[in-house]
């Protein structure tokens, strides 16, 4: 199952070389030159020792193995001689025996006393030419060499002959017999070979293989693709599957947030700019977390990641949002000193903020700025300005003072942390939250980092104890009881921002969806307890924004 969730995941890249290999098969197979090969057949019959006709003439004897002498009559197809004379024959001028002859293999058929002769060329016409002429010269070449041995015994012969009787002369098995044999043999072929089948014209190049070629070309890139996922996989080890996080941290899965549009800002998104399906993911995340808290204790959730542009940052800002939405106090706590994005995506201008807070500076309460997303009003502590000294005056004494107070003056605090495996900045506050959220984004997160986080938040005492997967594919009929509804939720237009209180434009939509929104027994008597303290209470330095 493992390998086969490896290969679903790395599908891309196993169809890609897949393609890559069938397309280079494609090309080697239109631009590889065509080669065609043609085939005859030469029989061969060696002398056997009883032939005495045979026996004293240079013609292939019989040594007794057949598998002997059919492998010598077909190396004595293809050598220099015969090359030299297929030349000739085929008027191949500019051409040398040696280039001849690659051209062309002799080889036994199986048991048989055949010799197979098969030559290549670059069209059919002159394969079949060339396998034809090895076939007739090689005959020819032997036979000249037999008739030029006749011509020299039978003179000797004839006046051997001649010395015999006249009556004496056909005597079988004698002089005169053999005589006429020889004299026979000098207008016929060597007897020891023959054609027997001569090459037929090729109908279809041999290479490229059109078919073999595609196979090999898709199998080739089928076992390549399977390799390089799993290569891929090896060297580039990321986070892929919601059973990797459940494996590696132990911890539950709270919420899944699917994948937004791809958009050119790297500014965390806010509320107004998430779908349908992300409210609902955070909505989930906020009833979760919430209802973990007991006997009216307010609660802190540190949000963190193990690497940077994971979600953590538009996770933090969506929950306070969802938290406030149920009619708590809330406090948004930027805790990434190094690389703030809080006051700039909320569009705030803060005279102060967390660095000046922890330095003792100003009071917690001063600093907070409240700021209103659709009629919701939650308290923002944003980092004034950014500077890596900073972030280390944030010590465990700091830490605990600055959670304290904020959880005195809110419900519910929400700290934005820095990725704790790049930056240890905001490590005392792990140790003093009541939850830790890790956000992981699917496709971007390493495997090693977020263990790498674990093994740190363990060191400190702290562990996680949620989980936040960002990158989810949306589900579809998640949005089944709003699908073209009235009460869908219509994000505003992009890039507005956070609205000021005095703003109202679409407050009665964002009611109505408040007022239609899932809410628990204990979300709606808090509520009620909230409601009088919220409206007896204004914060010093609670400008609207």
């Amino acid at each position: 199952m493992r390998y086969y969730r490896v290969l679903r995941e790395h599908l891309w890249l196993v169809a890609l070389c897949t393609v890559l290999a069938l397309v280079a098969a494609i090309v080697y197979v239109e631009a590889a030159p065509r080669r065609y090969k043609a085939e005859a057949e030469l029989v061969v019959t060696p002398a056997q020792s009883n032939n005495a006709v045979l026996n004293q003439l240079p013609v292939q004897q019989s040594t007794g193995d057949p598998t002997t002498d059919i492998l010598t009559a077909s190396a004595l197809v293809t050598t220099n001689e015969v090359a030299t004379a297929v030349i000739r024959s085929l008027r191949l001028t500019h051409t040398s025996p040696a280039a001849v002859l690659s051209n062309v293999q002799a080889t036994p058929v199986g048991q048989s006393s055949l010799v197979a002769v098969q030559a290549e060329a670059s069209s059919p016409t002159r394969a079949q030419r060339l396998a034809n002429a090895f076939v007739r010269e090689r005959i020819a070449t032997s036979t000249t060499v037999m008739h030029r041995a006749l011509a020299v015994d039978i003179p000797g012969l004839q006046a051997s002959v001649a010395k015999i009787p006249a009556a004496e002369q056909g005597t079988p098995g004698g002089l005169g017999e053999l005589l006429d044999e020889y004299q026979s043999l000098l207008t016929r072929p060597d007897p020891t070979l023959g054609i027997a089948q001569l090459a037929t014209l090729p109908t279809a190049p041999y290479t490229p293989k059109t078919k073999l070629s595609l196979a090999a070309g898709l199998l080739a890139g089928l076992l390549l693709g399977v390799g390089a996922a799993f290569g891929f996989n090896a060297l580039d080890p990321r986070l892929r599957r919601e059973e990797q996080l459940r494996s590696l941290h132990g911890a539950p899965i709270l919420a899944r947030i699917p994948r937004e549009p791809v958009r050119k800002t790297r500014r965390p998104l806010l509320p107004a700019e998430l779908s349908f399906v992300s409210h609902e993911g955070y909505r989930r995340l906020r009833t979760t977390l919430a209802s973990r808290r007991s006997d009216g204790v307010a609660r802190a959730f540190l949000v963190t990641g193990s690497s940077p542009s994971e979600g953590k940052t538009t996770t933090a800002i969506s929950l306070a949002f969802a938290l406030a939405q149920g009619g708590v106090r809330v406090i948004l706590i930027e805790a990434d000193l190094r690389r703030p994005t809080i006051a700039g995506a909320l569009k705030l201008k803060p005279a102060f903020g967390t660095a000046e807070v922890m330095t003792g500076e100003v009071e917690l309460a001063d600093a907070l700025r409240t700021v209103t997303i659709d009629d919701t009003t939650l308290r923002v502590l944003a980092a004034a300005r950014a500077g890596d000294d900073l972030a280390d005056s944030l010590s465990n004494t700091v830490a605990r003072d600055l959670i304290a107070d904020a959880k005195e003056l809110a419900d519910f605090v929400v700290i934005d942390s820095p990725p704790l495996t790049a930056v240890v900045d905001a490590l005392p506050l792990a140790q003093f939250a009541d939850e830790v959220l890790v956000v992981a984004r699917l496709g971007q997160s390493r495997l090693g980092k977020l263990a790498d986080l674990d093994e740190l938040l363990g060191q400190q005492g702290a562990s996680i104890t949620g989980l936040v997967v960002v990158g989810e594919a949306p589900t579809r009929g998640s949005s089944y009881y709003y699908a073209g509804g009235e009460e869908a939720v219509v994000p505003r237009e992009r890039g507005k921002g956070p609205r000021a209180g005095s703003e109202r434009a679409g407050s009665e939509r964002a009611g109505s969806e408040r007022a239609g929104s899932e809410r628990s027994g204990s979300e709606r008597s808090e509520t009620k307890r909230a409601g009088p303290e919220r409206a007896g209470r204004s914060g010093a330095g609670s400008t609207r924004t």
